[in-house]
């Protein structure tokens, strides 16, 4: 549970981020210019990177206006960086800044240059090495070096860094240790792009164990500092999905407490997308609640949050039993408040619903069913030990969920856009 002095702290960084990117981006701006105009003689390493640093933090926290400025930082540094001379390395703090600039996003390639060229072997070998590594598709040889170098480097200027990069690889043999790991990272990175990415990771890994009060911990942490990070949308497909997937355990008053904390068009988007995932993972019962806080959430007015929101519950309603119920709310939807291709989604839906009800053929039920169908029912059955239903008897419903699956694909690029309408 995140304590009341976090969310105080939260709120007080919130007010400070908002201002600081005003005041200081112009001088990150000018620092970035004088570095280019003056070439060898410009700036040490160390302090491109440190205002490489603090753009990046503005860019998660929220300043997409400084996303221009991390990709101008992030040249110049490079060419710093490879224009350095030797004795430039002799500051520890520049041979730190090359390690923080190749784990920021920085060009991989420029690191191993350095290291070639380092004759008095300033640069630590083992490092160099494992990221190496790490960059070029070989985590897992990585990962011990990373381990074993944790101890070491962690109190140095690139040990918040190094933890981050070492739960990346260490997650797919110990999710627990990841976990531990991302949670230092975020503590030893307060407010940084380090944070935003440690929560965001451990909030999926959280999910995908089960562990949905910790999932949830993060996630509000998340909402409170990033969500206005341009990998916010990676977060909510995460979150929806903790929610949705462990919809039998997770606590639905905590959910709707840090959905609480988003602005309503957000708000919207989300419940939007937990009603998409839950007719897909076959949860009715959170998908008709999603697309009903969406539908109340539009107030009066029909947009398209409020008509695909009707459209889902539709759809969620269909193998529930209340089928006439669903044909009507599908049809509900006026033509001229859908573009085109809503419409044939809609047209869809609505076939799709009317086959359900459809009498069965008497003649299709009287002919004999192919082995081959046989086979494939009784893998479906493997799959989902609840499916009891015979599959010749249930030809509207087969189709119904075939075809609700392809026809939930074509909807995501609605969804993506649906909260700017």
């Amino acid at each position: 549970m995140v304590s009341v002095q976090e969310r105080m702290a939260g709120s007080i960084a919130r007010c400070v981020r908002r201002a600081l990117p005003m005041l200081v981006l112009p001088f990150f701006a000018a620092v970035a210019h004088s570095a280019a105009d003056d070439g060898d003689a410009g700036l040490a390493p160390y302090k491109i990177v440190r205002s490489l640093q603090f753009v990046q933090d503005a860019v998660v926290q929220g300043d997409h206006s400084a996303g221009e400025m991390q990709r101008h930082l992030l040249k110049i540094v490079d060419q710093n960086l490879r224009s350095a001379s030797q004795e430039t390395f002799e500051d520890n703090r520049n041979v730190e800044a090359a390690f923080i600039y190749a784990m920021s996003g920085g060009n991989p390639e420029t690191l191993v240059l350095l290291v070639e060229n380092d004759v008095e072997e300033r640069f630590d070998r083992r490092l160099s090495a494992a990221l190496n590594a790490y960059f070029s598709g070989s985590p897992e040889a990585a990962r011990p070096v990373f381990q074993g170098l944790l101890p070491e480097f962690a109190d140095s200027r690139i040990g918040a860094y190094l933890m981050l990069v070492t739960a990346n690889v260490v997650a797919a043999k110990n999710e627990e240790e990841a976990l531990r790991l991302f949670d230092w990272a975020r503590l030893l990175a307060p407010g940084t792009i380090i944070e935003e990415s440690a929560l965001r990771r451990a909030t999926h890994i959280a999910s995908r164990t089960g562990d949905v009060g910790r999932a949830l911990d993060n996630a509000e942490r998340y909402v409170r500092r990033f969500l206005h990070s341009p990998y916010a949308s990676q977060f909510v497909d995460i979150f929806v999905y903790a929610i949705v997937y462990h919809s039998e355990s997770v606590d639905r008053e905590r959910v709707e407490y840090i959905l609480s904390l988003m602005d309503r068009s957000r708000q919207r988007e989300i419940y939007l997308r937990m009603a998409r995932m839950g007719t897909i993972a076959g949860k009715e019962d959170i998908a008709l609640l999603a697309a009903s806080r969406a539908e109340s959430l539009s107030g009066e007015t029909r947009d398209v949050v409020r008509d695909l929101a009707g459209f889902y519950a539709g759809i969620a309603k269909v193998p529930t039993g209340d089928v006439t119920e669903a044909i009507e709310t599908i049809a509900a939807i006026p033509d001229d408040k859908l573009s085109q291709r809503d419409r044939a989604l809609r047209d869809a839906a609505k076939t799709i619903a009317r086959q359900v009800t459809a009498p069965p053929d008497p003649q299709r039920l009287a002919m004999p069913v192919p082995s081959s169908e046989l086979t494939a029912a009784d893998d479906m059955e493997k799959d989902d030990p609840e499916a009891d239903a015979p599959v010749v008897e249930s030809d509207g419903h087969d189709l119904f969920l075939a075809a609700k699956r392809a026809t939930i694909e074509d909807i995501d690029s609605m969804l993506d856009g649906s909260s700017d309408e």
